[in-house]
């Protein structure tokens, strides 16, 4: 799935966490340590599997427990409509 932020949304990387604001419903919310880089990662390669992938390299963690996490913090994020989910294409379109 690639990951998007949403419309509306501005996000800062304040000495190491990430404060993410959409100005146009207000939402307001605040990452540290894994969950400030977890945001980095999805916003540098805009892809889930690729940032799970990213994560593996920096991080000594069970790769199911990684995975968790990195799932409940997108639902999250989704849930707080900071970014949206797309089914990335498989193949190519001729």
């Amino acid at each position: 799935m690639r990951v998007e932020i949403s419309d509306g949304v501005i996000w800062r990387d304040l000495g190491g966490d990430v404060v993410i604001l959409n100005v146009e419903t207000g939402v307001y919310f605040g990452l540290d340590g894994s969950g400030g880089q977890i945001w980095r990662e999805l916003v540098e390669h805009g892809s889930i599997e690729k940032t799970f992938a990213s994560l593996k390299q920096q991080f000594d963690a069970e790769p199911d427990e990684l995975r968790r996490d990195l799932d409940a913090l997108v639902d999250q994020l989704v849930e707080k409509r900071l970014v949206h989910l797309i089914a990335e294409r498989k193949g190519r379109l001729r």
